[in-house]
């Protein structure tokens, strides 16, 4: 009975940290698309703040969760808990079947996790960056004149004073004080009207300028300027279309940083399935390996990185994992297992090929761990390997494969400082949505940046070749 409530109860908690996550990308990907497309003021800024209302309280009740589960801990002890509890589920053991299965447990939630933290991190940068830079409504004068029907007309100069030549690169604006003449539509008259104008060319009585007003209450005045100058504010939007897609182009720069992190690290093949183009050979777990001075593993190795040595009838091999920081129980050491890897992958030699390919290691004892393998020693396997097809046994159904996955337990190991880092990006965000001075947009801003990549950078790094696997 206590078996029966302690797994619904892990079962909820795994539902709560799914839906909260889930939740959480969605206001990530919902507020920049909000602030660069919607065009109502007004129900714009509620409806962020409303998204980030929700993603407040998502980060609270993460933090609730938590601590209800314990506290947090280093991701080296999560990593060690596991361990402990696979050396109690047999690690150790010797008596699982030692035929290859066909089928393995998929990777494809470790790909979908660093996919999804990846966007989510770019697109938080770029989206706080987008807040920053745009104006989140239109000033006092632009709203009256917008809600009367607001009109671009070209109006003749009746007086022109404070007339001063800027200095600038290139071209020196003039700017002065101007009084137009304003035609009343309702009325048939003339109402005079003061305008600030800048123009490059010095005005006198008699030249015309483009102003915004209000033709049925042209006393509510006037504001110079003309479609290329007020068309974005007098829209709703919140900058011009030329910066709305220079943020997209930036997040898809972004975007496609972390595909190219993502395939270094779990590829995009499930690897669920092996098939006729993959290649087994058996070998034993040694220790874990590191190198010790930048560039020593070569093309496709991780920089300073460490690794798990596998030693086969071909020689060493380094397995590329996650796991690899805080490496596998000695009693694993010389356990035997099937060395699994895509040996298509990199096999053309050209020069845009892949430099890893998927593989993975099946342990006599039933357990399962995904990785990569470079593709240039892994062509030192190609003679010794045997296709899966020839190994695996279709008919093999009783053997009970488990994928070693710590990191699915990620809730355990975000620190209290993340959540703290994310709750102040977040009020960040929500400052961000009212009229501020454009100093204090741009330090708001800043802050929230730097909280986004302060949080982040202990748990990804966007070069697969220093990536570690949690704080130390």
């Amino acid at each position: 009975m206590l078996t029966g409530s302690k797994s619904v109860g892990v079962a909820g908690s795994r539902a709560t940290e799914t839906l909260c996550a889930g939740l959480g990308c969605l206001v990530v990907t919902f507020v920049p698309a909000l602030w660069l497309f919607a065009r109502e003021p007004d129900l714009r800024r509620k409806a962020i703040l409303l998204a980030l209302g929700c993603a407040l309280g998502c980060v609270v009740l993460l933090a609730a969760r938590q601590r209800r589960a314990g506290g947090w801990r280093p991701f080296s002890e999560v990593v060690g808990a596991e361990l402990s509890e696979t050396s109690q589920g047999n690690w150790s053991g010797t008596a699982g079947s030692a035929e290859l299965p066909c089928v393995l447990p998929s990777r494809r939630r470790q790909q979908q996790r660093t996919l999804l933290w990846g966007v989510g991190v770019c697109t938080a940068i770029v989206g706080l960056v987008a807040l920053a830079a745009g104006m989140p409504q239109r000033s006092e004068l632009v709203q009256r004149l917008h809600d009367a029907g607001a009109e671009f007309s070209s109006v003749r100069v009746e007086k022109v004073s404070d007339v001063r030549q800027l200095s600038r690169s290139g071209k020196d604006p003039y700017v002065a004080t101007v009084v137009v003449q304003l035609p009343d539509a309702a009325q048939g008259e003339s109402v005079h009207a003061t305008v600030r104008t800048e123009t490059y060319d010095r005005l006198y009585v008699g030249d015309r300028v483009e102003v915004l007003y209000a033709p049925s209450q042209p006393r509510l005045g006037a504001v110079a300027g003309d479609e290329r100058k007020l068309g974005t504010e007098l829209r709703g939007e919140v900058m011009p279309a030329y910066l709305r897609w220079g943020c997209i182009a930036l997040w898809t720069l972004g975007v496609l940083v972390v595909f190219n992190v993502v395939s270094r690290k779990h590829g995009f093949r499930a690897f669920s399935r092996l098939g006729d183009g993959d290649k087994a050979v058996r070998g034993r777990y040694v220790r874990t390996g590191q190198y010790h001075h930048e560039g020593a593993g070569g093309r496709g190795e991780p920089r300073n990185g460490k690794y798990l040595e596998i030693q086969t009838d071909a020689g060493w091999i380094h397995f590329l994992t996650d796991l690899s920081d805080h490496g596998l129980p000695e009693e694993m050491e010389g356990q035997r297992l099937w060395l699994c890897w895509d040996a298509r992958r990199g096999s053309r030699g050209g020069r845009f090929s892949a430099d890893r390919a998927p593989a993975a290691l099946v342990f006599d004892s039933d357990w399962v761990i995904h990785g990569m393998l470079n593709v240039v020693k892994a062509e030192k396997l190609t003679n010794v390997g045997f296709s899966v097809e020839k190994l695996s046994s279709p008919g093999e159904t009783n053997r009970l494969l488990r994928v070693f996955d710590p990191r699915a337990k990620w809730l355990l190991s975000i620190s209290p400082l993340f959540l703290s880092l994310c709750f102040v990006a977040t009020v960040c965000a929500a400052v961000l949505t009212l009229d501020l001075e454009i100093l204090w947009r741009w330090v708001a801003g800043g802050v929230g940046v730097l909280s986004v990549v302060a949080g982040a950078s202990p748990y990804v790094s966007f070069s697969s070749e220093i990536a570690k696997s949690g704080a130390k």
